[in-house]
């Protein structure tokens, strides 16, 4: 029975903004928001060296979400299917609730309804994997903020507005890069898009395809990881952990190896790219034609997706990429904003090299 409704899960699914979605019925919303509730009071006031527990025990308390969610997420899991991207819409959230969007990184979220908010996210999450970070960003936080900052309108960074951000996998530099990235929205007054497209059934020239298969390309890690940038926003810790994360970033920058684009099964490969940050001068004339082909079939198939408040967006990131259009930031506390987590299949990989109050921020 259990393996019938996972191979069933897309008939739980509508369409919108051309992704897959699951609309919680209210009841399904009011579940969840008990559930996030009784977790904040039970671990909320938890101590920093209590962290690792708290994840522990949130995978624990993921498994009592409602029976419909927790089948379409595995199901996704498993497949990816249909194009590598779902959407939940009608999670619990009062927007007026959540407080004003914050301006800079030192700003820290604290009410009720963020916390909670957080909370069902880190369950969500934890039915896919385990939620883990970076400890060369922003000093190894495990829940990001997405909000537009003043000064980085033109960046290539979350943070960025003015500009397009373009569309990439997730840290796709990094050789432990998350295998599903998860997007809540808090706020989105003016329906920013968050663009996506999928990998799947690319249209590619087949003697590209074989190259895209090869250790050919070059991807540079971007901005937020490095020591310079996190110095400006969030500060540097003094410990041996930070400081060989942004060794290894600058080993990354200065002697970077040759990956390959596309990986695993030729008929549903995993891709890696991030074409802001990856050398198009390769000294290699197929490969670089390779390349352009294949950022020419991935505009061809770019969709706008706008987030409401209470919508979570979940992007295969090995099998689909994602970017945001310009807009522009107001800066009084009602711009458009986000949570996202980093979530990994297979923490065990990255044993030796997690650090941080929580012990998944990877080096």
């Amino acid at each position: 029975m259990g393996g019938t409704r996972t191979q069933n899960f897309e008939a739980a699914l509508s369409p919108q903004d051309g992704m897959p979605c699951l609309r919680l019925t209210s009841a399904e919303a009011d579940t969840l928001r008990a559930l996030a509730e009784a977790f904040v009071e039970e671990f909320g006031a938890a101590r920093p060296a209590d962290l690792e527990h708290q994840l522990a025990e949130i995978a624990v308390h993921a498994h009592r979400v409602p029976e419909r969610m927790r089948s379409v997420l595995n199901g996704f899991r498993l497949t990816g299917r249909p194009n590598g991207g779902l959407v939940l819409s009608g999670l619990p959230l009062d927007e007026q609730a959540v407080g004003a969007t914050p301006r800079d990184y030192t700003t820290a979220p604290d009410t009720a309804e963020v916390t909670t908010a957080t909370a069902l996210l880190l369950m969500i999450g934890s039915l896919l994997g385990d939620p883990f970070s970076y400890l060369s960003q922003q000093r190894g936080k495990l829940v990001l903020d997405v909000f537009p900052i003043e000064g980085h309108e033109g960046e290539q960074l979350g943070s960025s507005s003015t500009t397009l951000l373009e569309w990439h996998n997730e840290d796709a530099f990094h050789p432990h890069r998350a295998d599903w990235i998860m997007l809540l929205c808090l706020r989105n007054p003016d329906a920013v898009p968050t663009m996506f497209a999928s990998a799947h059934d690319l249209e590619l020239d087949e003697e590209h395809r074989k190259v895209l298969f090869e250790d050919r390309f070059v991807i540079l890690p971007d901005e937020s990881h490095t020591a310079q940038f996190n110095a400006a926003t969030t500060g540097i810790d003094d410990g041996d952990g930070q400081a060989a994360a942004f060794e290894r970033i600058r080993r990354m920058n200065h002697e970077p190896e040759r990956i390959a684009i596309l990986g695993g099964d030729p008929d549903m490969p995993y891709v890696r790219i991030d074409p802001a940050f990856m050398q198009r001068d390769l000294g290699d004339a197929l490969a670089e034609r390779a390349l352009q082909g294949i950022l020419d079939a991935f505009e061809a198939r770019m969709r706008d997706v706008a987030l409401a408040p209470g919508e979570l967006l979940i992007i295969d990131n090995k099998r689909a990429v994602h970017g945001r259009r310009p807009f522009k930031a107001r800066y009084d506390g009602t711009d458009r904003w986000l949570r996202r987590i980093n979530v990994t299949a297979d923490l065990r990989s990255s044993a030796g090299r997690r650090f941080g109050a929580h012990g998944r921020a990877l080096v």
